[in-house]
């Protein structure tokens, strides 16, 4: 269960709920048969449908199963029949269950930014699925003991409260190391390396979708006040992740363009007045760039706009960054330009209508897409 956002408790008696009845039956089932392994399933699947409602949307089904079957087919276990599950709840969240039922939220689908995000969390939840993890984990959970599982479970569903349910996982802490323990945050890094590998296979979905989801979860992770899990600790903290995810993407040769997953709006030109000179301003996320209004002769205004707006739409499609943007001189004309392409040309009278010469006006515009690029930034990471 990667990306909850909810409380850390709720978190912990899932996990805990999810290890009974893989403690009740691991014994006999080291080999992990499908039958048994689809009856465990089942049975935590009835569970979860005690704590959230199920939905329908045919649409958003539909949309899921089709990325399913493009990852299962590249995945190690592409024989399994995947059942998808959609809660209706504001938790963000995904998470999978032996036998291949994969649950997913409202709030999750609500949120991811495209098909490519979407496949990312897909792939991770696959992954746990298709190396047995939570099958594997139950065998370190035979530790446990009844007792203490029963009384936790008890009180998650007889509603006795946080209280009730912290004092009965404290009182058994020592034995439950075996669920909460580095080898979950192994378990999960692993999840995420298998993902990202389903996704290149796939040759359909960008794996730099698993990573913009991340860095969001990282980003609120470093909103909170920082705590010291220690054995709560069952996953990898975001910015790790992150940071793994990176690494691999880049290892495998393939660009990280977070543009080409997310949402993002483009630049655009509006009306503006300077003193009294009616102007007109190239803005890209609400940050003023380049005020001008003027056009060469034999070329009108809208036209210039068009082609500024136009070719730094395509430059910022294609990923550059802020350090990609430079001024320098061509043919006797200061420009501003990106990967070797023109974004606009300083003349002197854009530099007149803003009170400066062209070398300081072609800095200045440099500054602003660079704060416009650190606004976005933020945007991608808090939205």
């Amino acid at each position: 269960m990667p990306f909850r956002t909810a409380s850390l408790h709720r978190y912990v008696l899932a996990l805990m709920a999810l290890a009974l009845f893989l403690w009740a039956g691991v014994a006999w089932a080291r080999q992990w048969d499908p039958a048994y392994e689809d009856k465990v399933g089942r049975e935590a699947l009835e569970e979860v449908k005690k704590q959230y409602t199920v939905y329908e949307d045919p649409e958003q089904h539909k949309t899921v199963m089709a990325i399913i079957d493009d990852l299962k087919a590249v995945s190690q276990r592409p024989d399994v029949n995947y059942q998808v599950f959609l809660l209706d709840t504001e938790e963000e969240n995904a998470f999978s269950l032996p036998g291949g039922y994969i649950c997913l939220t409202k709030a999750l689908l609500t949120n991811v930014q495209s098909i490519h995000e979407l496949a990312g969390v897909l792939a991770h939840e696959m992954a746990h699925n298709c190396t047995y993890d939570a099958l594997e984990e139950a065998e370190k959970a035979q530790k446990v003991t009844m007792p203490v599982m029963a009384a936790v479970i008890a009180a998650m569903v007889t509603g006795r409260g946080t209280e009730a349910v912290a004092n009965t996982f404290m009182a058994g802490m020592y034995v439950a190391h075996g669920i909460l323990s580095t080898y979950s945050i192994k378990v999960e890094a692993q999840a995420d390396k298998n993902a990202v590998d389903y996704l290149i296979k796939s040759g359909k979905y960008n794996p730099v979708g698993l990573l913009t989801f991340m860095e969001r979860l990282a980003a609120k992770e470093r909103s909170r006040p920082p705590v010291t899990l220690g054995i709560f600790q069952t996953h990898p903290f975001s910015v790790e992740r992150v940071t793994a995810i990176t690494d691999q993407i880049r290892a495998a040769g393939l660009e990280i363009n977070r543009r080409a997953v997310t949402k993002w709006d483009p630049p655009q030109v509006e009306a503006a007045q300077v003193g009294e000179q009616p102007a007109q301003v190239l803005s890209l996320w609400g940050q003023p760039l380049f005020t001008f209004n003027w056009a060469p002769p034999g070329t009108e205004i809208s036209v210039r706009a068009a082609e500024m707006v136009k070719v730094l739409t395509e430059v910022l499609a294609a990923g550059a960054e802020s350090w990609e943007f430079y001024a320098d001189t061509q043919d006797g004309q200061m420009r501003v330009k990106a990967r070797d392409r023109i974004i606009l040309t300083v003349y002197p009278e854009d530099a007149q209508l803003n009170d400066t010469d062209v070398r300081t006006l072609a800095n200045r515009t440099l500054r602003n897409i660079g704060a416009a690029l650190f606004a976005e930034r933020l945007n991608r990471l808090y939205q």
